[in-house]
């Protein structure tokens, strides 16, 4: 088996990805945009420098206020081809209801790149107060 269908096969389920959208929710919560910088996908890392997007993503996060629980909404795989700005390959958005602190009621999208090391890696955040989708989910930074 080639390591690009090997990749593809550990990418597979959806379980993986609510986890590793839990796990980051979690370090956004913390304050730990650097270490979720870390391990973004290698795209965006030669794209945004590390002092950006821990300035755009905390800004990101933060329009919502604390929040106080998380459930996800949906999880949808797209295989992209030919986008520009994007490598080829397999993506996900892991869109989640939130619950904040005062309240209301937030959406948040975090959108993936399957890397080559078979796990998924952060491409994108987008804090929402309507469910209506951001177009172009699933590319670099914050919408």
């Amino acid at each position: 088996m080639s390591a690009t269908l090997a990749a593809a096969a550990q990418g597979n389920s959806a379980d993986e990805l609510l986890k590793d959208a839990e796990h980051i929710f979690e370090q956004f919560d913390s304050n730990r945009y650097a270490e979720v910088w870390q391990d973004a996908a290698p795209f965006v890392k030669a794209k945004i420098p590390q002092d950006q997007f821990v300035k755009t993503m905390n800004d990101a996060r933060h329009t919502l206020g604390a929040v106080t629980r998380r459930g996800w909404s949906s999880v949808t795989r797209i295989q992209s081809i030919g986008v520009s700005g994007m490598p080829d390959g397999l993506y996900a958005n892991v869109d989640s209801t939130s619950t904040l602190a005062n309240g209301h009621t937030a959406f948040e999208l975090l959108s993936f790149q399957l890397g080559a090391d078979g796990q998924w890696h952060l491409t994108g955040y987008t804090p929402r107060l309507t469910q209506a989708q951001p177009q172009g989910a699933a590319s670099a930074g914050t919408k």
